[in-house]
């Protein structure tokens, strides 16, 4: 019963992607202006074999590290088709995977780096898939993640509890998450963690796998 509720979320979370691929383009003009430096924060940090999941339509492409081995992995085919495009443009030689991001189709201990950003808030099981993340980073290497969090304020952050059912339900997304909490329950060790952004909203997180993975 569990797998296939599992099976039932991926398809239709990968649908609704697939939907908003189409228009995508309206959200990313409305919001890069205000999340292109903190991707290049992220980005500054990435070295070796990268993978990238939770790809999208290819934004952080054109900050990847020059000359860079990356692989970029998302649910949506429909936001992989417009990620290809951008590697076109940024002449960027990238591997793409269309993929279950709490089923990643890579070998244990795969990856220098793991990257994410602005891809949790709308996971369905994050805990399950931040394993996945863990489970193809090389013991020494690192795990970049980066996504918009419940601001720790009395009255603002009490406001994002009682929204954040609205947001679910029309656009899929979480805005009062902890990425932190989620990531120290999937077993990884958190390194640096920083909170960015008007008061606090973006979360950096530089981590790796937990000992015990080793």
């Amino acid at each position: 019963m569990t797998e296939n509720r599992e099976n039932t979320l991926a398809t239709e979370t990968k649908a609704r992607w697939d939907r908003l691929a189409i228009h995508y383009g309206l959200v990313e003009s409305l919001s890069e202006w205000y999340l292109k430096p903190f991707r290049k924060i992220l980005w500054a940090r990435a070295e070796g074999r990268i993978l990238e999941v939770g790809a999208g339509t290819g934004l952080n492409i054109g900050f990847y590290p020059a000359e860079a081995r990356v692989a970029a992995a998302d649910l949506s085919g429909a936001m992989l088709r417009k990620a290809r495009e951008r590697a076109r443009e940024h002449k960027r030689n990238v591997t793409f995977e269309e993929a279950d991001l709490c089923a990643l189709p890579f070998a244990d201990q795969a990856f220098d780096t793991v990257a994410a950003t602005f891809v949790f808030c709308s996971v369905p099981d994050p805990v399950a898939c931040l394993g996945e993340i863990g489970r193809v980073t090389k013991p020494n290497g690192r795990i970049l993640l980066l996504d918009h969090v419940r601001i720790e304020g009395p009255v603002i952050g009490a406001l994002m509890d009682f929204l954040n059912r609205a947001s679910v339900r029309l656009a899929g997304e979480h805005i009062n998450h902890r990425m932190d909490a989620f990531v120290r329950e999937a077993g990884i060790e958190i390194l640096e963690n920083r909170r960015l952004g008007l008061m606090g909203i973006i979360q950096f997180i530089v981590a790796r796998p937990g000992k015990d993975r080793s």
